[in-house]
């Protein structure tokens, strides 16, 4: 769907993209990469379908029922991060109460995934909130993939 990528510290900035259904329980992935000054946030994860937006498919979209542990939502590949940090719920730097930070490095990318609903066809649009944080000297860049498997 999309990639997102750079070195300095943005604002939050909401994506959206469209999706046709092309199966019964597509997953939504994020793939995070990023060294070890830079964590990148997300927050307000949505799936609606194009014509009827007031419901949302995925379950947890703004974290806020995740204290310490993620809800509703999976992380792959977690225990290969290198230097960076492992993807956790974080209560600090978010839009509002609680959101998903990673801090995975680029060569072992850190995968948030969950699954929804959709009907073959029909539109969907898929949304979320992104701050990339950097918070350090050191040069490199930061790579968001996101897409649907």
């Amino acid at each position: 769907m999309g990639t997102v990528t750079g070195s300095a510290t943005t604002a939050w900035t909401r994506y959206s993209y469209n999706y046709t259904a092309t199966k019964t329980v597509p997953t939504l992935s994020f793939g995070i990469g990023a060294p070890s000054n830079i964590y990148i946030y997300l927050d307000d994860i949505s799936v609606v379908e194009t014509t009827n937006s007031s419901f949302q498919l995925l379950d947890n979209p703004s974290f806020e029922n995740s204290s310490t542990a993620l809800t509703g939502w999976a992380v792959w590949c977690s225990n290969a991060c290198g230097i960076g940090s492992v993807g956790a719920i974080s209560t600090s730097n978010c839009r509002s109460g609680n959101c998903y930070r990673s801090q995975c490095s680029l060569s072992n990318s850190d995968y948030l995934v969950q699954t929804f609903a959709a009907t073959v066809g029909r539109k969907y649009t898929i949304s979320f909130w992104y701050l990339r944080l950097k918070t350090g000297g050191n040069t490199g860049s930061s790579t968001l993939y996101v897409g649907i498997i």
